[in-house]
């Protein structure tokens, strides 16, 4: 009885040591996946953009589908999120739609040159090392 007793005691010392051993088994994480923190990626990450990135709904976790080990995690949108979303969307296309069509190509142009700047990142998404 004393040993489960103490086992139980101790439970509650083991529950951090469990969550740490969690997050260092998200690809993030692990020096093999470096490349990914250079993409910006964190343990949890934002995944919602409406001229700010946020989100307040779910976190999920995201898998490599070559080896179906976790990535990282993403806090979704709420639907409250989701409708802010919607209407900053439609307030951006007003101004997008009054740019000039040659102003439009030169920011298209920028954002594609900022992708070419991590081609060899961005290549690596497909990974299975």
């Amino acid at each position: 009885m004393l040993g489960l007793r103490h086992a139980a005691a101790s439970l509650p010392l083991l529950l951090p040591l469990r969550a740490a051993a969690a997050m260092s088994t998200l690809l993030v994480n692990q020096p093999r996946y470096a490349w990914l923190r250079e993409l910006g990626l964190q343990e949890e990450n934002p995944g919602v953009y409406n001229g700010r990135w946020g989100g307040s709904g779910q976190v999920v976790t995201t898998y490599c589908p070559a080896n179906n080990e976790p990535i990282a995690s993403v806090r979704q949108a709420s639907l409250e999120d989701y409708e802010e979303t919607v209407k900053k969307a439609k307030e951006a296309w007003k101004v997008w739609a009054d740019i000039p069509a040659p102003k439009r190509g030169e920011i298209v142009r920028q954002i594609g040159d900022a992708l070419r700047q991590k081609i060899k990142v961005l290549g690596s998404l497909g990974f299975e090392n």
